[in-house]
């Protein structure tokens, strides 16, 4: 399991460097305002754009959904996850989030890894990470005064055979 967290890892980070490297590039709009094309709303406060995704060829335990996301979050927005069967790579691209899990979680700190109990809420800033566990319930939300974002890595499973792009809201 270590090495699989390890391998995706490496694999998202890789992706965030092509993406930063050979995206879009930065474009000027109002960060909160009514979604563009292309984005959609996740929770009041949250705008999101899926950056990549689609079905992972043959898995063993079914159909999966891959998916990354960029999530704008502006200050005050609150994220309730109930425990679904999807698992995430959270990354802090700016600003501050803070997250409380009902699962013990390893953070990835740009000091090292930190280890954060059951319902303990954390901070996380630019660069640091963790992974929401499947059935893991919790919430993530912006308590500074300014705008953070998120990139997310997802696995879902999914009944689905084709993959189908995202459009509104997201649906587990």
């Amino acid at each position: 399991m270590r090495r699989f967290i390890v391998s995706l890892s490496v694999a998202l980070v890789v992706l965030f460097g092509l993406f930063v490297a050979w995206g879009p590039g930065a474009r000027a709009q109002e960060p909160f305002a009514t979604p563009g094309p292309g984005e959609f709303e996740l929770v009041p406060g949250q705008i999101g754009r899926e950056l990549a995704g689609g079905l992972v060829p043959e898995p063993p335990a079914g159909p999966v959904y891959f998916g990354l996301l960029h999530i704008n979050v502006a200050p005050g927005s609150v994220f309730t996850a109930p425990a679904d069967l999807s698992v995430g790579l959270n990354l802090v691209e700016s600003g501050e989030l803070t997250i409380r899990l009902e699962a013990a979680v390893t953070i990835t700190r740009t000091t090292g890894p930190e280890e954060v109990a059951a319902g303990t809420e954390f901070t996380l800033g630019p660069g640091e990470s963790f992974i929401w566990p499947p059935n893991v319930a919790g919430e993530l939300r912006n308590d500074g005064p300014e705008p953070a974002v998120q990139l997310l890595a997802f696995l879902f499973p999914t009944e689905e055979e084709v993959a189908t792009p995202m459009a509104g809201t997201p649906t587990p």
